[in-house]
């Protein structure tokens, strides 16, 4: 009731300037950390309180035997104020890492919340034993005691015959150790993000530019550039990682080996199983979505073939796909024209859904543009109190419009979770949260095409949908092939080398793009520069999601009955039930081929059409 009325509210006084918004430059485009924590002491004297906090663990001690007991130690731990402080303060520390890597204090902030994880693990390591020792039948009994009733997903893993925790002594151990683990991933943030330096190239006018991202993209997108400009900024891009390519490859290494090992002491055989399970995904998933790839491999390359015919090349190059066939250039948009844009694509799904949109896109919860030392890319973070926060990049590109939409569906599904769910299921896992995002990016490019002015411009955004669609699916399920042999290889007691790994990476490469593209040598680094990688068996969800997506997307836009209503339920369900489950208030089923048939058939439809408008554009 509180949100809803801060939401009224904030409408209100947002209305007289949301309408002259381009004009006056009405939506912040910084964060505002001091909304969190107006100085680094405040932080610290809630740091304080928690550590203080901590202690309590061990007066539940001996007493998880009964329904009462266990729910209260529970509550203390997950659904308190010891983890609302907890949120609050790894969030100002993960913000301000992310606006400046190199700045020390928040790297001083983040060892400290390195340490309260730990001493909490120590202090905790008694209650899951504790609780396992019990019967299962016992333990069956008390979970289904009333007091769990608004916990029952949440706790089913108490009851779950697969579930087999370690010992006090054990819990303990590993507590201890872990404050020496997850340094590959920062070493390689560190080197990526900061410290690999990025290759120089002489632009036409004699000047030298490091090629960053923005300077990339700058010379892929533009039409001022020749191709053997773009040729040489693709493989200089392309080469950042090969001076490091076994450095990079050994901290992969490290984090696999922990993701590993994890897996064997939770008493599973693999990574992936192990993986799989902490999502509760069905393991057929995996599987199904790469056989579904290859079913359309076909499409994807003929998409590309259609492409490269398009722009009349006998051999194209991965950095001709930036380029458009059509004519249309929409120039960069800017930031708050984007915005209106997307909100307006996303009216289909109703006033509510838009309204939330503008009052968290106008919070001061979204840092826009990019900086130096600011973390690549997008994304959202939950917030316990108040509105997600959201991190862009933004260059005026159509690519960054279509991030705005992806990155504030997530931010939508939390809130609308948050609005709907009690604490315990208020943040979706991360299966589930792609689909959101997805699906509007989705509803954007369709709402775009359906509202070209010609055959030129629709055939631009067609193939911003497709290079989505390929992006989003293919491409993600070749990382997760990759991913999947580079575990097998860990599994098996070898260790990973760079140059292996990167021989395969482009084995996979063409074998996804057949002879539609011809790689650069290059090409073949790239493997090292994908941070998800560093996020065990988290790449595959984006592929699954886009599929899943497809679904959803159809229904709404082919005005199936009550297609947005159930799309509303499923983000308001937050992750209050299994995956298979609440994709089932939306119309899909994750588990049937079908599904997988679906997306590769609403794939092929695009392809189709992008021929058709290709074909007809040549002969005129």
């Amino acid at each position: 009731m509180k949100r809803r009325l801060a939401l009224l509210l904030t409408l209100l006084l947002l209305l007289p300037v949301m309408a002259t918004a381009s004009a006056e430059g009405a939506l912040p485009t910084t964060w505002d950390l001091a909304s969190i924590y107006g100085s680094v002491d405040e932080w610290q004297a809630d740091y304080d309180t928690v550590m203080e906090m901590l202690d309590n663990y061990e007066q539940y001690r001996g007493k998880l035997n009964n329904a009462q007991d266990i729910c209260d130690y529970l509550r203390f731990a997950y659904y308190t104020e010891l983890t609302g402080l907890q949120d609050k303060l790894t969030l100002y520390a993960d913000l301000g890492s992310n606006l400046d890597s190199t700045d020390p204090v928040f790297a001083q902030l983040q060892a400290k919340l390195s340490a309260m994880h730990v001493k909490e693990a120590q202090l905790s390591a008694f209650a899951t034993p504790e609780i396992f020792a019990m019967p299962m039948e016992e333990r069956k009994a008390i979970f289904s005691d009333p007091v769990f009733a608004d916990y029952s997903y949440a706790v089913k893993g108490y009851t779950d015959p697969r579930s087999q925790p370690l010992g006090e002594e054990a819990n303990a151990a590993l507590a201890t150790m872990s404050m020496a683990l997850g340094y590959p991933e920062r070493a390689f943030e560190r080197l990526e993000y900061v410290e690999m330096p990025y290759p120089a190239i002489t632009m036409p006018d004699g000047t030298v530019q490091e090629v960053t991202d923005a300077v990339y993209d700058d010379i892929i997108y533009s039409d001022e550039y020749s191709r053997e400009f773009k040729a040489e900024a693709n493989k200089l891009y392309g080469s950042r990682a090969r001076n490091y390519i076994n450095t990079l490859a050994t901290l992969l290494e490290g984090n696999a080996k922990h993701a590993y090992a994890s897996a064997l002491l939770s008493h599973f055989e693999t990574t992936r199983e192990a993986q799989l399970y902490a999502y509760d995904v069905e393991p057929a998933v995996y599987d199904m979505l790469i056989d579904c790839a290859h079913e359309g491999i076909g499409d994807f390359q003929r998409y590309y073939r259609a492409h490269a015919r398009g722009l009349g090349l006998e051999e194209q190059y991965p950095f001709d796909t930036a380029t458009y066939v059509s004519d249309f250039n929409p120039g960069k948009i800017g930031y708050e024209d984007a915005v209106a844009e997307v909100i307006d694509a996303l009216g289909v799904l109703g006033e509510d859904y838009t309204n939330t949109f503008k009052a968290i896109i106008s919070s001061g919860h979204v840092d826009v543009y990019p900086a130096a030392t600011k973390t690549t890319g997008a994304f959202m973070k939950p917030c316990d109190v108040g509105y997600p926060w959201v991190l862009f990049n933004y260059n005026g590109y159509s690519g960054d419009v279509s991030a705005i939409a992806h990155e504030m569906g997530h931010a939508m599904y939390e809130t609308l979770a948050d609005e709907n769910q009690p604490k315990q299921y208020h943040t979706p896992t991360l299966f589930t949260q792609e689909v959101a995002s997805t699906t509007n990016e989705l509803l954007y490019y369709n709402y775009k095409m359906s509202h070209a002015a010609n055959d030129d411009e629709r055939l631009y955004y067609l193939q911003n949908a497709l290079d989505l669609f390929t992006g989003t699916f293919f491409s993600q399920v070749m990382f997760a092939e990759f991913e999947d042999e580079l575990y097998k290889t860990i599994e098996a007691g070898e260790a990973l080398d760079g140059e292996a790994l990167s021989d395969r990476y482009l084995e996979l490469l063409n074998a996804y793009r057949g002879d539609s593209i011809v790689s650069f040598p290059e090409s073949k680094y790239h493997w090292a520069e994908i941070p998800h990688f560093y996020q065990p068996y988290y790449v595959y969800m984006y592929a699954t999601s886009i599929t899943y997506a497809a679904s959803i997307a159809q229904g709404i836009l082919g005005g199936r009955e009550n297609a947005v209503e159930d799309y509303l339920s499923f983000l308001k369900a937050g992750r209050s039930a299994d995956p298979q489950t609440l994709l089932a208030i939306a119309g899909v089923d994750p588990l049937k081929e079908e599904t997988y048939h679906a997306a590769m058939e609403y794939f092929k439809g695009l392809v189709d059409e992008y021929e058709r408008l290709v074909d007809a554009k040549l002969q005129k």
